[in-house]
Formats: C-alpha cells, structure tokens, sequence
C-alpha cells in the first residue's frame, strides 16, 4: 500500500514505485557518501574539536584551551564518549556521530510533521491511511532544507541532534508528560544555550508545569551533573571560563560570511569592521562596532514583541496546530538571534517548513505568500556552493542570502499562524 498523499504522483503504479524506490536510493546513497566523506578528513570537521574536548576533560586539562570550544560546560561531559570511543578507533567514533545525526535528521522530519498531519509517520510506506518519506508532507519541507542537512552532515555538526532534543521534549509536553519533556529540553538548552530561550516560550504561554520540570532539570544538569563531574571550584572555574569565551566571541567586531545571524547581517551592513574578513564589504553606515549591537538589540526586542502578539492566543496550550506554528516560528527566531548562527543552525527551519506547506496546502494562499515559499528556496537552496562554486556562495553568504532566505519563510509562517488555517 502507498501512504497518503504519495509524492510524486503517476498515472502508471509501478512507475510510481520506481520513482519512490529511486527517491530513498538517492537520500540514503548521499547520507552514506557523506558520512563516507567525513571519514576521510577527519582532521578538518569539528568533529575532531569534539574530541579534543573530551580528551581535554579525560586528562585533566583546560577544554576552554581549545580555540574551537565555545560550547557551554556540560557539552565536556557530553564528549567523553566520543573520547573514550576514538581512543578505540577515531574513525568509529565519527562514524557513530554520522549515524546518530542520520537518525536525528529523520527524528525531526517525523516530529515535525506530527505536529501537524493526522496518522502514523514512518519512514517507509506502511499503510495507506498514514505517511511516509515519499509522503509530500514529509518529502517537499525536507528537499526545501535538504542543502542545510546536507552541509550539517558535511562538517558533522550538532545543531541535528539539538534540534532533535527540543523536538522530542515538545512532543513529551503535548502529550503531558512535563518531566520527561523537561529534560529533553534542558539537554538541549545544555548542549547548545540558545534552546534555553523556549523556557520564556513556555513561560509566556504560562505553561507553568513544562517551564518548571525544564527549569529544574536545567539546575540539575548543569548545576549538579557538572558539580559532582568536576567538582565545586573546578565547575565555577569552567563557567567563568566558558562565560569569557562566548563573550568574547559575541563581541568580535568581524564577522566571516559563515556567520548568517542577524547580529552579524547588522555589522556588514553598518559598521566598517563587518565585512573585513568577507569576500566583498559594502557597509552603507560607519557606525562603531557598539552601535551595531545596540541596533542589533532594538531589533531583537521588536521581533520579541511582534512574536508575544502572534502569540498572544490560547495560553497553556500547546496541542494542535496553532502550538506547533509557534512552535516552528520560535525556533527559526531562535537561530536568526544566535550571534553565532552558521549556515548549518539553519536546520532548524524544516518545522517552518512543514508547517508552511502544511497551511499553504489549504489552498488559499496568495501569490505573495508563494512568492515567499520559493523566495526562501532561492536564497537558502540557491546559493549552494554546489551551483555556483566556493568563491561565488561565500559572495551571496556576504550578502546574508542564508538570513535572507530564513526571513522570508518565518514571514510566510507568521501571516499564515495568524490566518484561519490553524484553527481546529
């Protein structure tokens, strides 16, 4: 039996099955290439800062010596295993990672869409009543995203497996489970900071329980965990320490075209220093590296508010699809205020996506709208270094296409949160 709403659609049944069965080949033939591919250059993914963090915490020495670590202390515990497991064989390690990113790339695809789509999600077709990868309310928000889940597995990064904890803690608070919801959330907010700004989500919405249990597991982890790991001066000693690095990180005046967060859009745009270490600087203000951040800040807060007025509905309820809106609004917003938002945080967006399509689907959009969706397209799949080559990309990344593009699409999802489609 096809699932439901089977992508692309034939006349002809097997033809049908041929392109379905030549679909998945295709995604799990570049997965395995990928992962394929970081195994042969292991000395230049951050996956080897991973481990050098977790050697670090194994023998004792400073991991906030380590240029490339600006993660928050508990990542350190969180690299131990894939210390201890190098120490077997480094390539086994990677692999491992390669594989648990896989599984979380399909674990956001399928939270993402039962946000919003009735029946079962697998991976392959089970039944005609549920969905499917093939599925276009599975297939056409990931080939949407497919270049950032592509260039994630490429430099083996987290932001995957971060992004699958958030997901999987929302989808534990939908179906009232605050504990269990809690602390997949505050893995999150612990492995990466910036899921910590949900707890305000949640706290706004006055959903007391879920902002509680996550405030707690967070007090927990890295209060607890990180206190008997290292001990109480040795923790504080790593805070202080993490605490000057990410500032100094924040404050750095030059930021490279990898760099796609709205912080770093405002320096190039304003400031002199911005585009230095870009392929082109066009800085339309001379304003001083400090103004850029106050700028950067007003418009952090009005994006806050206009989020609080979208959000304004329904308080304590995050079931159903206005929730899950909100949901995939309040994680693109995440990444787009992330002063260190790489092109491979942007992975956070498929949940836009799905519920772009979802509404857009309804049938009442306007060509503006649309013009959004493949706006979005252009900009963020457009520019691949794979089109156009390194040089010309890294131009358009000067640009902020990848900002852009995310602009675009949280447009599209906020007009069409406040529409009627999401009413139940």
């Amino acid at each position: 039996m096809l699932p439901r709403d089977p992508w692309p659609r034939f006349q002809s049944e097997r033809a049908r099955r041929t392109a379905m069965v030549t679909l998945y080949a295709v995604i799990l033939a570049v997965a395995l290439a990928e992962a394929l591919r970081a195994l042969g250059r292991m000395e230049g993914v951050i996956f080897s800062s991973y481990l050098d963090v977790g050697d670090a915490v194994l023998s004792g020495s400073d991991p906030y010596a380590i240029t490339a670590n600006t993660w928050p202390p508990f990542f350190a515990i969180e690299s131990v295993p894939l210390a201890l497991i190098a120490r077997i064989s480094p390539h086994l390690s990677l692999f491992l990672w390669q594989l648990l990113g896989l599984l979380a790339t399909w674990g956001v695809m399928k939270l993402s869409v039962e946000f919003f789509e009735d029946g079962p999600v697998t991976f392959w077709p089970v039944s005609a009543q549920g969905l499917a990868l093939t599925s276009s309310a599975v297939i056409v928000p990931f080939l949407m995203t497919a270049r950032l889940f592509d260039e994630h597995a490429q430099h083996t990064q987290v932001n995957v497996q971060v992004l699958w904890l958030v997901l999987w803690g929302f989808h534990h608070f939908r179906r009232h489970r605050p504990g269990l919801g809690g602390l997949s959330l505050a893995l999150a907010a612990s492995t990466k900071v910036v899921p910590v700004l949900l707890v305000l989500y949640l706290l706004y919405k006055r959903c007391w329980r879920e902002s509680m249990w996550t405030l707690i597991w967070i007090v927990i982890l890295n209060v607890g965990v990180i206190g008997v790991a290292f001990g109480p001066s040795d923790a504080l000693h790593l805070w202080g320490r993490w605490h000057a690095v990410a500032g100094k990180e924040l404050a750095d005046p030059t930021p490279t075209f990898m760099n796609q967060s709205l912080l770093a859009g405002v320096k190039r745009a304003v400031t002199t220093e911005g585009g230095l270490r870009d392929p082109v600087r066009y800085a339309l203000m001379t304003w001083t590296p400090g103004a850029a951040r106050a700028a950067f800040m007003v418009l952090t807060a009005a994006l806050a508010g206009v989020l609080a007025w979208l959000f304004r509905k329904n308080p304590g309820d995050l079931t159903g699809p206005r929730a899950g809106g909100e949901l995939a609004l309040s994680l693109g917003a995440m990444v787009v205020v992330d002063p260190l938002a790489w092109k491979a945080h942007y992975v956070a967006l498929i949940t836009a996506y799905v519920f772009a399509w979802w509404a857009l689907r309804k049938g009442d959009a306007p060509r503006w709208q649309w013009s959004l969706w493949w706006g979005s397209l252009v900009c963020l799949t457009g520019s691949a270094a794979a089109i156009w080559g390194g040089h010309f990309s890294h131009v358009l990344e000067s640009y902020d296409v990848i900002l852009w593009g995310a602009a675009m699409l949280l447009l599209l999802v906020a007009c069409r949160l406040d529409g009627e489609t999401v009413k139940r």
